[in-house]
Formats: C-alpha cells, structure tokens, sequence
C-alpha cells in the first residue's frame, strides 16, 4: 500500500484532482448502466424474471428502498466529480484538458437541470408518496407500476449525461498521461 500511497502523492495537484474526478465520474455512469441492467428497476418492471406479482403498495415501496440511497450516492457523486473537474480545469496547466475538464464539470451538473426538465421530480414525489404513507391510495389499479415504468424512461435520458461526462474525463486522463 506504501508504494501505491507514494505513486499518487507524487503526482502533481492537478493530476490527482483529475483521477478522482474521473473515478467518481466512472462512479455515476457505471453503477447507473449496472442499475438500468440489472438492478430493482428492471426486476420491477418485469425484465429480470417476467412480470412479478405484487401490489402496487409494495412495488412503490420496494423502488423507494432504491431510490433514496441511490439519489444520495449518485447526486453526490455528481457533485463532487464536478467539483474535481473545476478544479482539474482551474489547476491543469494544459488548456486542451482544462477545457476538457470543464466540459466534464458541466456535464456532470446537467443531470439537476435534466431531472427537473424531464419530469422525474413529480414522479418521485408520487411514488414516495404511495410507498410512505399507508392513507394514500392508488388513483387507478397500476399506478406505481406505470409511473416507475415512466420513471425508468426519463432516468435513462440522464444516462448519456454521465456517458459523455465518463468519455470526456477519460479523454483528459490518457492525455494528462501522469494518471
């Protein structure tokens, strides 16, 4: 571990700002791509096992158990690989991969606009609503199967976010050439 510890200390400020960035940008896109593969989404809407046989109740509430720890790891994963990125950019004495590293940040920080634009955020105030409180009631028989259904179609959007915020951070670090 000591020689590990000694490579990246050894790198220069920029470099080091520069690999984490690129390993919480990795972060977000690949541990999205593995949820939209095989994570809950895909088991709820019936593309694991076929269609599963549950109530409208439980399926909110077995995608609210997804959801909120993965809102939390994947926005503030956003926001600090965005934030390494600024400062990749400010510190890097290359202007191709300070421009690089820019474009990086930016495209991380979409996915709040895209979010708010596409439509999830009502999605996700409804199914919390199903999952959390007991008194709320289905307004029609599928409900929460239809609005996690939705709610997969506009979250796949951000995908191509993180992608191209992955491709451009690796982009700076094979020319960087330190990391």
């Amino acid at each position: 571990m000591t020689s590990f510890t000694n490579a990246i200390t050894s790198l220069p400020a920029p470099s080091i700002t520069l690999a984490l960035g690129g390993l919480t940008t990795a972060y977000v896109f690949f541990s999205n791509l593995g949820d939209y593969q095989r994570g809950i989404i895909p088991y709820l809407n019936g593309r694991m096992v076929g269609p599963i046989n549950i109530s409208d109740k439980e399926r909110a509430k077995l995608w609210r158990s997804y959801f909120k720890p993965a809102a939390t790891w994947v926005v503030g994963s956003s926001l600090i690989s965005s934030l390494l990125s600024f400062i990749t950019s400010y510190l890097h004495p290359s202007p191709l991969i300070s421009k690089i590293t820019l474009i990086s940040g930016i495209q991380s920080l979409l996915i709040l606009p895209i979010t708010a634009i596409s439509g999830l955020l009502p999605i996700n105030s409804r199914l919390l609503e199903l999952a959390e409180n007991e008194n709320v009631i289905s307004k029609k028989e599928d409900e929460a199967k239809e609005l996690i259904q939705a709610w997969e179609v506009k979250h796949l959007r951000r995908l191509f976010v993180y992608a191209a915020a992955c491709l451009s951070t690796l982009i700076a670090i094979v020319l960087d050439g330190r990391v």
